[in-house]
C-alpha cells in the first residue's frame, strides 16, 4: 500500500491531500502541517477568485488551474450552504495601460470590457482617470468556513492530521512515506530550499459593510474592496521580500482611505479587525515532480495572491502526476521481474 504525506494546510494542501485521499481510497494519506485554519495565511485573505501575482506563469497554466477552480466553486455555490458569494467584479485600470484580454476570460460568466458611459461613470465615482475596464462574475468565499471544509471533507475520506513543524524533505517526519506533496508555501525557501520564494506582504483591513455588493480593484491604486458573506475586506498592499507581519499605521491609512475614495459610505463602517499574511511569491508557480533519494516528491508552491484562483486545478494536476509516476514505477518493478 501506497504511503503518501502532503505538508502544508494552506488551501493547496488541502485541496492536494482531497483529491489524493479520496482517489486512493486504500492508502494511508497524512497532512501534516505547523498551522491548520483559523491560523494560516488563507484564513486572513480576501478569497476571491481573480489570478493575481502569479509572476510569469503561463498564461494557458493560469487558464487551466483556474477555470478548473472556477467550475468547482460554481458547483459549490448551486450546492449552497458554504457561504460562497456569486458577485459582479469590476477591474479598472489607469491610463497608458493596454486593455487587458486573458486566456481564461472566455471560460468565466460574463467577461465584458467596459463601455465608455459605464467608465464616465466610474470615473466620476472615484475621482480618477481610468482608461479601461473589464466585469465579470466571481466567486468570494469565506476562506475559514472554506478552509474548515476541505479539513473536514479530507477527515470523512480517513485522511489523518497531524501539527509538526516540516524543516526539509529530508525531516524525520517523513520517513516512511513513498510520495511527498510539498505545499509548504512560503516556507518552501527553507523545506526545499528554494530561495526564489519570497514574501510579499499583504495588509487588509476588514469592515462591516452589508451594503458593498460588487468588488472594486483599483489597478490605478492599488486598492480594492471585496465583500463577502460575513464582512467586507480593504486593501491592500503588496510588497515584494517585506517579513513584516505588524500592522503598518501608514498601510492602513493608504488602505481607509483609498477605499473610502471608491465609496464613500465606507466612512460609516463598523472595523472588525487589521491583519498581515505574507503571500508566497515566486518568479513562477512551481508544480513538477522529481525523485529524491527514491522517493516521489511533487511541488506545489509559489502562487503569490492566486491561491484561492488555482487550488482546485493545481490539486487536479498533483493528482495527476502521482498516479503517472505511480504507475510508471509499477511498470518498471514488473518489467524487472
Amino acid at each position: 500500500m501506497v504511503k503518501i504525506v502532503v505538508i502544508g494546510a494552506g488551501i493547496n494542501g488541502l485541496a492536494c491531500a482531497v483529491k489524493i485521499q479520496e482517489h486512493f481510497k486504500s492508502s494511508d494519506v497524512l497532512l501534516i502541517s505547523r498551522e491548520f485554519s483559523p491560523n494560516t495565511t488563507g484564513d486572513g485573505s480576501g478569497a476571491l477568485w481573480y489570478p493575481y501575482l502569479c509572476g510569469a506563469t503561463p498564461q494557458h497554466l493560469l487558464n487551466k488551474w483556474g477555470s478548473v477552480t472556477y467550475r468547482f466553486l460554481h458547483e459549490l455555490w448551486l450546492q449552497g450552504g458554504l457561504n460562497i458569494c456569486a458577485i459582479p467584479i469590476y477591474c479598472l485600470y489607469r491610463e497608458g495601460v493596454d486593455q487587458p484580454n486573458p486566456k481564461w476570460a472566455s471560460n468565466v460568466f460574463g467577461y465584458q470590457t467596459l463601455k465608455e458611459q459605464e467608465l464616465k461613470y466610474y470615473n466620476q465615482l472615484h475621482n480618477n482617470q481610468y482608461s479601461a475596464g473589464t466585469r465579470f462574475t466571481t466567486f468570494v468565499l469565506h476562506s475559514t468556513t472554506f478552509l474548515k471544509y476541505l479539513k473536514e471533507r479530507f477527515e470523512r475520506a480517513n485522511g489523518k492530521l497531524l501539527v509538526g513543524h516540516v524543516t526539509s524533505l529530508q525531516d524525520p517526519l517523513l520517513i516512511g512515506y513513498d510520495v511527498i506533496v510539498n505545499c509548504v508555501g512560503l516556507g518552501a525557501r527553507d523545506v526545499v530550499p528554494d530561495k526564489a520564494v519570497f514574501p510579499i506582504r499583504g495588509q487588509v483591513s476588514r469592515v462591516i459593510a452589508p451594503w458593498i455588493n460588487q468588488v472594486i480593484i483599483n489597478e490605478a491604486s492599488g486598492n480594492y474592496v471585496i465583500p463577502n458573506a460575513e464582512t467586507c475586506v480593504l486593501g491592500g498592499t503588496h510588497q515584494e521580500n517585506d517579513f513584516n507581519t505588524n500592522v503598518d499605521e501608514q498601510d492602513k491609512k493608504f488602505i481607509t482611505e483609498g477605499c473610502q475614495e471608491m465609496f464613500p459610505g465606507l466612512q460609516h463602517a463598523r472595523t472588525v479587525k487589521h491583519w498581515v499574511g505574507l503571500r508566497p511569491g515566486r518568479h513562477e508557480i512551481r508544480l513538477e515532480a522529481e525523485e529524491q533519494r527514491g522517493k516521489l516528491i511533487v511541488h506545489n508552491y509559489g502562487h503569490g495572491g492566486s491561491g484561492l484562483t488555482l487550488f482546485w486545478g493545481c490539486a487536479d494536476n498533483v493528482l495527476n502526476i502521482v498516479r503517472r509516476e505511480l504507475n510508471n514505477m509499477a511498470t518498471q518493478v514488473k518489467s524487472k521481474i
